[in-house]
């Protein structure tokens, strides 16, 4: 698994196509899963302690027509609490309550139903948002398109390089 640092901006993200995801439902593919360690963000209802996390974000593919696009989900902070996000996305998603030990990386390739539904930022610019996620209609999956092809539209997880002093503190001192 990568080891990245959070995408926060549209100009840092992995998704290579500038194109917004046009509001509708859709078969979508689970292209990947991006996972982030020690994210620093504000402490929910705090303003001003922070607290370091770890979150999980997905990206799928999906077609309008002959037009590929990706999406990728909000960042999930790393927790299958009954009441975290990302336990109700993925019970959604597979219809199921999600057991201790599940993985993430497992919804790779799995198909999705999701529904994509715009907002607009304070600077006036639209974003597509995943707004509903669940299990693919049965009599749909021809509707699922190939994760091939939408090789081009994402850029690869970049391996975070290890520092040396960490790899000295692994060395055995005798």
């Amino acid at each position: 698994m990568a080891v990245l640092t959070q995408n926060t901006s549209a100009s840092n993200s992995r998704i290579v196509s500038e194109a917004t995801v046009p509001k509708g439902s859709y078969a979508a593919i689970c292209l990947d899963v991006e996972d982030n360690f020690g994210v620093e963000r504000f402490k929910y209802g705090s303003e001003t302690e922070k607290e370091k996390i770890d979150t999980t974000t997905f990206y799928f593919g999906i077609k309008k027509g002959p037009e590929c696009y990706v999406i990728r989900s909000k960042p999930f902070k790393l927790s299958l609490h009954e009441k975290s996000a990302l336990f109700q996305f993925l019970k959604q998603w597979a219809n199921e309550t999600p057991k201790p030990g599940f993985d993430t990386v497992s919804m790779q390739g799995q198909p999705a139903q999701i529904t994509v539904e715009h907002s607009m930022s304070a600077k006036g610019r639209i974003y597509a948002n995943i707004s509903s996620i669940s299990p693919i209609m049965e009599g749909l999956e021809k509707l699922v398109p190939k994760a091939a092809e939408f090789a081009k539209l994402l850029k690869p997880q970049e391996v975070k390089a290890h520092k040396e002093e960490d790899e000295e503190a692994d060395e055995i001192p005798f």
